[in-house]
């Protein structure tokens, strides 16, 4: 799939002739039968990824069971296409992938509930409302991405994207770097090989060279038998050097026990007079930077 290629343009049409020419029912929702149901090219920015997957599975299970929920409707809108109505999905893609795999497995669904989306709204709206307007499963920040390089697209600012769909600037501009990052890197988040933030740390701290600093790491967590790169796979001596960081103070503590203990009773322990003095030294030296 090409979600960030995606130039696609709709031309409004006819609420009411689309769900007539469908044989659409209306109740409080247009009840639509599926196969008229219709998706955008590359519209939809969820990375069919290992979690989609499961998402999708677990979404056709529930309809197996209990049916399409009414509840949660599809987002559509009518185009006209030539002399057709056309109704497009534009925001539930993963309830309708669901919904067509608990059919091909047995499950009775034939119509889906559709809320279409009334004259005067653009494709910009359409793609804000993937962010804004959805009441499932929330975007992963590489889909997040795809959605902030497409409003680019559109010719939007930098602070109008991140004032639309609810995040910082900041994080926008570190989202579009992930767009803008060799397609290995960008596979290997969809994969979830690596997360989102710390492909977006390495590319960062690392520009043109985060490409074989991820491989090299990804090396590391396949030797430890791990599946996902993590900091400390990136760069095994700084992560280390944190981790010492992070438990100075609790060291510090132990050296000063040690050291109390050995004043109290020096015959109990066989320690040589020259780690003694280096303990006394290291302890005497921290403490000269205590406040």
């Amino acid at each position: 799939m090409n979600q960030d290629l995606f130039d696609a343009t709709l031309t409004p049409g006819s609420i009411k002739s689309a769900m007539k020419e469908s044989g659409s029912g209306s109740r409080d929702l247009w009840q639509v039968p599926i196969e008229n149901i219709r998706t955008i090219d590359n519209f939809n920015v969820r990375a069919h990824g290992p979690a989609y997957s499961l998402h999708i599975r677990e979404l056709a299970n529930s309809m197996m069971r209990e049916g399409f929920y009414q509840h949660k409707p599809l987002a559509g809108y009518v185009a006209k296409e030539g002399d057709e109505q056309i109704i497009y999905i534009t925001d539930g893609h993963s309830r309708l992938d669901a919904a067509k795999l608990a059919i091909s497995e047995g499950a009775e669904i034939e119509l889906l509930p559709v809320v279409v989306s009334q004259a005067g709204v653009s494709m910009v709206d359409l793609t804000i409302a993937l962010v804004r307007g959805n009441s499932g499963k929330p975007l992963s920040p590489y889909e997040m991405g795809v959605v902030c390089k497409r409003l680019v697209r559109f010719g939007m600012d930098i602070s109008v994207i991140a004032d639309r769909i609810g995040i910082s600037s900041q994080y926008v501009n570190n989202l579009l770097s992930l767009m803008a990052a060799p397609a290995e890197i960008r596979m290997m988040v969809i994969e979830e090989s690596v997360s989102a933030s710390v492909a977006i740390e390495v590319l960062a701290q690392h520009g043109d060279k985060a490409l074989q600093k991820l491989q090299e790491a990804q090396g590391r967590a396949k030797e430890t038998g791990k599946s996902k790169v993590t900091p400390k796979h990136i760069d095994p001596a700084n992560e280390f050097k944190k981790a010492v960081k992070k438990e100075s103070e609790g060291m510090f503590l132990l050296l000063e026990r040690i050291k109390n203990e050995f004043d109290s009773n020096p015959g109990e322990f066989g320690i040589a007079d020259e780690l003694r003095i280096c303990l006394d030294e290291t302890i005497a030296r921290i403490k000269q930077s205590q406040p």
